[in-house]
């Protein structure tokens, strides 16, 4: 392996330490052998710096990234959770990325740091077929129940004026109050509307009867539009 002078290489090959070390037995000065291999002075003294005694390049070569760049390939086979480690996928990001296998059948890519990390008894790591499986298959969560839950927690949030609930939670923009319920953000009136009607559909826009815009009053809640209020009224 020889190069230029002009040309200097960051790494180091098993096939250039060997070549160190072959210039080393015969005495070559250290100047000559950064030009003959084509490293900088800084990389050669590292390279001395691997081994305690003699320089040796099997040495040299088994230290080399033994911190940042070793691969653990004996978590092969291992189990995580419902994780079965069964190939090395790919570095990215300085992680170590690993094909694994659940169980139940399906395969995907997790790091390691995930694995040796995150994963435990109360969190035992999956392809994602546990969560999915607890939520929607095993206890599904009727709807008058999540309705009741939201109305309850809605009223935490309830400041009686007169007839009037004023909203005190969330304000988008300090003027329209904000809630959210299944996962889908909704203004108070509006999640108040559903819950109490007992929709599973978003509805159009609604109005308040009061005319305060903070009220969330079940009572003071319909979706028509003021002008046609209006109308009714006059008709």
């Amino acid at each position: 392996m020889t190069t230029s002078p002009g040309k200097k290489n960051k790494r180091i090959t098993l096939e250039g330490r060997k070549k160190i070390e072959e210039l080393l037995h015969e005495n070559v000065p250290r100047n000559k052998i950064c030009e003959i291999v084509g490293i900088w002075r800084t990389t050669l003294y590292r390279e001395l710096k691997r081994c305690k005694d003699a320089y040796n390049a099997e040495e040299a070569q088994k230290t080399y990234g033994r911190s940042k760049n070793l691969i653990d390939f004996e978590i092969i086979g291992k189990k995580f959770g419902h994780l079965t480690v069964i190939a090395f996928a790919n570095i990215y990001e300085k992680r170590s990325w690993w094909r694994c296998q659940c169980d139940c059948g399906k395969t995907c890519i997790t790091s390691r740091k995930m694995l040796m990390e995150r994963c435990s008894e109360r969190r035992k790591l999956s392809c994602g077929c546990v969560p999915k499986q607890y939520i929607y298959k095993d206890q599904p969560l009727p709807y008058e129940e999540a309705c009741l839950r939201k109305y309850e927690d809605m009223l935490k949030f309830r400041k009686i004026e007169g007839d009037c609930w004023e909203w005190t939670g969330y304000m988008q923009n300090g003027k329209v109050p904000k809630t959210s319920f299944k996962n889908k953000g909704l203004t108070a009136r509006k999640c108040m509307w559903m819950i109490y009607h007992g929709l599973e559909w978003e509805t159009n826009n609604v109005y308040t009867t009061c005319g305060n815009l903070l009220c969330f009053n079940p009572e003071h809640l319909t979706c028509e539009t003021p002008i046609k209020r209006q109308l009714w009224k006059d008709q």
